[in-house]
């Protein structure tokens, strides 16, 4: 394949995901956490078999002058990639309170650090930081539900500009 072609591909590719983001935004958390688990199974599964391999040709007395240790991270990697597949559902709720958490943080940060400046504020500076904390709020008292699809929903809307702006992009290079 050519090298000019990469760009286009990566454009559709990004642009039929934002679609499916768009379109089935519940049925596409459980494959981030399946392709997340994944990519934690078999980084640790390949460190794994590499070690088995070298351990398993060495004789006796070379295992006990082997450099080299057990993986505990590959199997810890392993151990944490099944579980983020068994129990996806947890983990997206678990992502939401901690995106809630951080949100109330910045707000509060933010607020704090305008408050405290020099500078004779307009109380329009406190409108985005307050806005910011009472989403963080509303999504630590609503019923996580609601949230991971309109998350994933707005990383679609967002892989789709990306996309068409990339397409944008290629067309002013072209003329």
């Amino acid at each position: 394949m050519k090298a000019a072609y990469y760009p286009i591909l990566r454009i559709v590719i990004t642009l039929l995901m934002g679609v499916f983001m768009i379109i089935f935004p519940q049925s596409i958390l459980m494959y981030i956490a399946f392709v997340m688990g994944l990519m934690l199974i078999i980084p640790g599964a390949i460190q794994l078999l590499r070690y088995l391999i070298v351990y398993c040709k060495r004789n006796r007395r070379d295992r006990r002058y082997n450099p080299m240790k057990f993986p505990i991270l590959a199997t810890l990697c392993v151990i944490a990639g099944i579980m983020i597949i068994v129990f996806a559902d947890v983990i997206v709720k678990i992502f939401s309170l901690l995106l809630a958490a951080a949100l109330i943080v910045a707000g509060g940060y933010e607020i704090i650090m305008i408050a405290r400046s020099q500078r004779r504020n307009v109380a329009g500076y406190y409108i985005m930081p307050a806005l910011l904390a009472l989403l963080g709020i509303f999504i630590l008292v609503n019923p996580l539900d609601l949230l991971p699809k309109i998350i994933v929903i707005m990383f679609g809307a967002g892989a789709i500009v990306y996309s068409i702006n990339e397409i944008v992009y290629m067309a002013r290079l072209e003329q």
